[in-house]
């Protein structure tokens, strides 16, 4: 294309919106190829308006669908663009058939690419005053390692010219490296490549119900934020976040939407613990879950059941998923209290002086319990303290046989800094069926 042409002589046929055509009233087409085996069309248009990005991706995909080809890139710019914000980073403009990276070989001398740059570097070498311009390319089907040398003087414009992330097309000489077991392409001349980015362009739009995010522990690298955003820029109503186990990944999703798209919270539970030889439930008592379960919790002077004693028992009784009654006591360990553990539980000397002996404070839970179902966050621990305390003040009898460990069940209700089930009497949100226990089943796993 040897002259100036005006946008509206060159594509004839386009009938654009009323907008387009305002935008478009002092276009000039300056350059062009069209790639007939491809069919694809790349123009250079020298334009008075700034036109958005938005409106750039609907006139390319409107070309594409009226002169029936694959892909038509338009390359803008002002009207009174110099040389250094015409779109050129280094040498001169030029024109030509782009190459898939991919297809390039040592035979074909000069060639010309397109893609995104990453792993940018420019660095003075050992001969002072030399500079090395290092970068990769890909067009997301191949990549090309990038090299130019220069004096200093270049080296000011370049270094800063490139960057990983943007996109560009290079004119270049395809060379073998030093040890002759690749290639690389030698730069000639080097300018900013427009780039629309993948498009969903389904008339029905998809729902993404299955997203796995940084939060999923060594299953996914996917950035909930950086997602979010694409899946409202492709027009998707609502996308679902079902990370395993955890629930971390919300506000950020909540903060990348922003109105433009609607998030699904959720979240893959586990429900048993099939991970370890530790099961959730105990006992042979089946119930449903809307039954009456006691969820119970205890603070202790220390870890070590054979040494330590129980400072705090706290309960509640869940029905239909509802507080029905509460039990709380402090229990007199005999003992003072260490600085750590009153830093830990928010227990103090004081509060336990006049407080019931173990046997009494056991007595009373257990009437409490009354045989129900027990659940803790951390069974094990808990139960253990409570039998050794029952087998010190015998002749108390065991407590219920029927327990549910919480961490089996992956943590499933929300933990707290200080304070026991007492002061902080939060239920297990878990589903209103009835579960099987693991020792009745006959089901292969």
């Amino acid at each position: 294309m040897a002259e100036r042409v005006p946008f509206f002589t060159l594509f004839e046929s386009f009938q654009a919106p009323r907008q387009l055509r305002l935008l478009l009233h002092d276009a000039y087409a300056v350059s062009g190829v069209l790639d007939r085996e491809a069919r694809t069309l790349e123009v250079q248009i020298e334009c008075g308006e700034t036109l958005p990005q938005a409106a750039q991706d609907a006139l390319q995909q409107m070309l594409a669908q009226q002169y029936d080809l694959r892909r038509v890139l338009l390359h803008f710019r002002g009207m009174s663009a110099q040389k250094g914000d015409s779109g050129m980073v280094w040498g001169k403009p030029f024109t030509g058939k782009v190459t898939p990276i991919r297809e390039l070989n040592i035979k074909m001398g000069n060639a010309i690419v397109e893609g995104r740059v990453f792993k940018a570097e420019c660095y003075e070498t050992r001969r002072k005053g030399m500079w090395t311009l290092n970068f990769n390319i890909t067009d997301e089907h191949g990549s090309v390692a990038v090299r130019k040398a220069m004096d200093e003087k270049e080296a000011k414009v370049l270094g800063g010219a490139v960057s990983d992330g943007m996109w560009l097309r290079i004119q270049g000489k395809v060379e073998l490296t030093y040890d002759g077991r690749d290639i690389v392409l030698r730069p000639v001349n080097i300018m900013k490549a427009a780039h629309p980015g993948r498009q969903d362009n389904a008339p029905e739009k998809r729902v993404e119900l299955h997203l796995h995010t940084q939060m999923s522990s060594m299953d996914a690298l996917t950035d909930v934020g950086k997602v979010v955003k694409q899946a409202a820029a492709w027009g998707h109503p609502a996308i679902a976040i079902t990370d395993h186990g955890t629930v971390q990944a919300f506000p950020k999703a909540r903060d990348a939407a922003k109105g433009k798209i609607k998030v699904l919270y959720g979240v893959e539970g586990y429900y048993v613990n099939n991970l370890d030889d530790r099961i959730a439930v105990h006992g042979a008592q089946d119930q449903d879950f809307d039954d009456e379960i006691v969820c119970f919790d205890i603070e202790t002077t220390g870890l070590k059941v054979t040494r330590e004693a129980i400072t705090e028992i706290g309960a509640v009784v869940l029905k239909n998923g509802k507080i029905t009654e509460t039990f709380q006591t402090f229990v007199n360990p005999g003992r003072r209290l260490t600085p750590e553990i009153i830093g830990l539980t928010g227990i103090t000397d004081a509060m336990l002086a006049d407080a019931p002996s173990l046997k009494e404070a056991l007595t009373a839970f257990l009437q409490f319990v009354n045989g129900r179902v027990l659940a803790a966050h951390n069974a094990e621990f808990d139960i253990s303290f409570i039998r050794a305390g029952c087998r010190s003040a015998s002749p108390l009898r065991r407590t219920s046989r029927h327990r549910v460990h919480g961490l089996s069940l992956r943590r499933i209700r929300p933990r707290h800094r200080r304070g026991g089930a007492a002061r902080h009497p939060q239920h297990l949100p878990v589903s209103r069926r009835k579960h099987p226990h693991p020792r009745r089943t006959n089901t292969p796993s």
